[in-house]
């Protein structure tokens, strides 16, 4: 992998709509995490409730985190003048534009997988999910999605890599 630093071409007016996508996506994290676990994840909850709030924190965890990265890697990237405000190659604008706009919901697909993973790789395990299904669920799955939605990028690369190794392996 290259770890040269990127230039982006994209359009002003869609740099500041990212930096605000970006900070509405950080606050509702935020303010919905510290609702959630201070108001309603308690440790009598039922097991119903608890998965419920394991998906819901886990998306608030892993979007507001990618929301955290990538306007990280857009300002870097207009501090160091590596941001283009649009040429004449509209293609290169909306790859640039769906690059960073589309990572909070990779994110949040991923972490939803884990999640989905995770419970499935406990009821095979525990023939059940009765014994382990408590608070401790919601706390586990915010925190590892809350690094997947941090590194989305790292673990995109990363699953591509598997996957074409698996497939020249099966070929």
């Amino acid at each position: 992998m290259d770890n040269k630093p990127l230039n982006y071409q994209i359009s002003k007016c869609w740099t500041i709509f990212l930096f605000v996508y970006y900070c509405l996506i950080i606050l509702a994290g935020v303010g919905l995490l510290l609702y959630y676990f201070i108001d309603e994840i308690k440790p009598s909850l039922p097991q119903e409730d608890i998965k419920k709030y394991t998906f819901i924190v886990s998306i608030l965890a892993s979007a507001m985190m990618a929301a955290v990265r990538y306007s990280q890697k857009l300002y870097k990237a207009c501090i160091d003048g590596r941001v283009a405000f649009i040429g004449d190659n509209k293609s290169m604008f909306i790859g640039n534009s769906m690059y960073f706009f589309l990572r909070p919901f990779y994110s949040v697909t991923l972490a939803v997988v884990f999640v989905i993973c995770l419970m499935g790789g406990l009821f095979f395990l525990m023939n059940g999910l009765d014994c382990i299904m408590n608070v401790r669920m919601v706390y586990l799955s915010a925190i590892v999605s809350a690094f997947i939605g941090y590194s989305i990028g790292s673990a995109i690369d990363t699953f591509e890599t598997i996957s074409k190794n698996r497939i020249n392996k099966l070929a």
